[in-house]
């Protein structure tokens, strides 16, 4: 087993301090909400078109503080892709996962076994993260090697910036996993750890790496690039067909459900919605492009909308099993 160095002097060396997170990725502190943007958008960038069709997802008319209905929707769609991606990854071999990971240490010409990061401190190079559990890996670079590496264990992923693209596609953050499921690392010292970082990314079988991004030095073109079509994989396997018809009917029987008058806040609504069939479907655009959809992503966009109430949504996905976490301030906006 590939454990670290958990004893005498912790892990990989370094002594772990108290989180609220905890040391290993749970499920109940994933995604965990906060109000404030990973960056401010611009307005004087932005259309006036694109300005109002993103004010749901904010408190104020400056755009600088994510609203309940944004915290409650993402977080959800967020965990969506988490279970999924669990799934995903417990359906991977370890033995095809060992034979990519070494194919990608060969890659790099002289990644070794990190036993202690304060060997590494101050370090500019490359390191391969790897999460064994859950037979994955995560190729970086950084000026300070052992900085960086205890930066992912401490820091999270900005929360609006959680999913990359579609809930049954979006690759999981690497910055969402905490130190103890880091199970071994691979570090080189480089001159040229760009260079060295996008030769070894390069080698990565996508099935087993976290990598968001192609490696190497950033370049502005690959950039947008990956904004427009982000780098993901798909964590279910072959899906049912919903035809268009069938899907537009799906759709309108819930906007249906939802706008049947009812007193504020009655759990009979949530229960309605909880009880609808959650299959996730593949449905073809009229372009013959296809996209993933279930009724769960409807019901969110109801709340986007504002024809469902953050009330009767805290129901709904109180009746689907979640829990709802608030971060402190709560703001009564929507």
């Amino acid at each position: 087993m590939h454990l670290g160095d958990l004893c005498g002097g912790g892990h990989f060396g370094e002594r772990l301090r108290a989180s609220k997170f905890g040391h290993l990725m749970t499920r109940e502190m994933y995604a965990y909400p906060s109000r404030s943007p990973h960056s401010r958008l611009r307005r004087e960038d932005m259309t006036d078109s694109f300005w109002e069709d993103v004010s749901w997802a904010y408190v104020d008319e400056e755009h600088t503080t994510l609203s309940n209905a944004f915290l409650l929707t993402h977080r959800d769609a967020a965990l969506v892709n988490f279970d999924l991606s669990l799934r995903y990854f417990a359906s991977l071999d370890p033995g095809e996962f060992e034979l990519a990971l070494e194919r990608v240490l060969a890659a790099g010409e002289g990644l070794t076994p990190v036993q202690s990061l304060a060997d590494w401190d101050g370090v500019e190079g490359v390191y391969v993260m790897v999460f064994d559990e859950y037979r994955q890996f995560y190729v970086g670079q950084s000026g300070d090697l052992r900085k960086r590496i205890k930066g992912h264990w401490s820091k999270r992923k900005s929360f609006d910036r959680v999913l990359f693209g579609s809930p049954y596609k979006s690759i999981l953050a690497v910055d969402e996993l905490r130190a103890l499921d880091t199970s071994r690392i691979y570090a080189l010292a480089t001159a040229t750890p760009f260079d060295v970082e996008r030769r070894t990314e390069a080698a990565a079988d996508r099935r087993f790496c976290l990598n968001r991004m192609m490696g190497g030095e950033p370049d502005a073109a690959a950039t947008i690039a990956m904004a427009v079509s982000p780098r993901n994989r798909a964590h279910i396997g072959p899906a049912t067909i919903l035809a268009r018809d069938a899907y537009e009917s799906a759709v309108e029987h819930i906007v249906q459900v939802i706008a049947r008058p009812r007193p504020a806040g009655e759990e009979g609504l949530a229960s309605e919605l909880a009880a609808l069939d959650m299959t996730v479907f593949v449905v073809a655009r009229d372009d013959d492009s296809e996209f993933m959809w279930s009724r769960r992503d409807a019901i969110r966009r109801a709340v986007r909308r504002g024809d469902l109430s953050i009330e009767d949504y805290e129901l709904f996905l109180s009746a689907m099993g979640e829990t709802v976490v608030w971060p402190l301030p709560r703001t009564s906006a929507n």
